[in-house]
C-alpha cells in the first residue's frame, strides 16, 4: 500500500503526459481554405466562372484579344491543352502571355489551384 501512495504521483503525471500526445485540433488536420473543396473541379462549376469574372471580357467570340477565346468550352480547352492557358494565369514563359493583362499579380491562388487541377485532368468538358 505504502508502494502504492508513493507511485501514485508518477502514475498520474504518466497518464497526463500520455493524453497530451492525442492529436484532436480538427481545423489543423483538415484545413479549410477559402478555396472551398478543391477535390472535384469541374469546367462548369470551376473553370467557367472563373474566365467569366477574369477573362472574358477580352477574349470572347466579339472581341478575341490576341485571337483567344475564353467564354467557350471549344475555345478555353484548346488553350488549356496547348499549355497556352496554364503559362497565362500562372504568369509562366513570355512577358506579353502574363493574364489578366495589366494586372499586377497573377489570378488568386485558389483560381489558379482549380484551373490547374482542370488542365491536368485533361480539360474535360464536365
Amino acid at each position: 500500500m505504502k508502494n502504492l501512495i508513493r507511485f501514485t504521483p508518477i502514475i498520474l503525471l504518466f497518464s497526463l503526459s500520455l493524453s497530451g500526445c492525442y492529436y484532436d485540433k480538427e481545423n489543423e488536420l483538415y484545413p479549410v481554405t477559402a478555396c472551398g473543396d478543391t477535390a472535384i473541379v469541374t469546367y462548369e462549376l470551376s473553370v467557367k466562372p472563373i474566365m467569366a469574372l477574369q477573362c472574358n471580357r477580352c477574349h470572347s467570340p466579339g472581341n478575341p484579344s490576341g485571337n483567344v477565346i475564353t467564354s467557350t468550352y471549344e475555345g478555353l480547352s484548346k488553350e488549356a491543352i496547348s499549355g497556352n492557358l496554364w503559362y497565362g494565369v500562372n504568369w509562366e514563359g513570355a512577358l506579353q502571355t502574363r493574364m489578366p493583362q495589366g494586372a499586377l499579380d497573377t489570378l488568386s491562388v485558389c483560381d489558379r489551384t482549380k484551373i490547374k487541377k482542370w488542365i491536368d485532368a485533361g480539360a474535360p468538358n464536365n
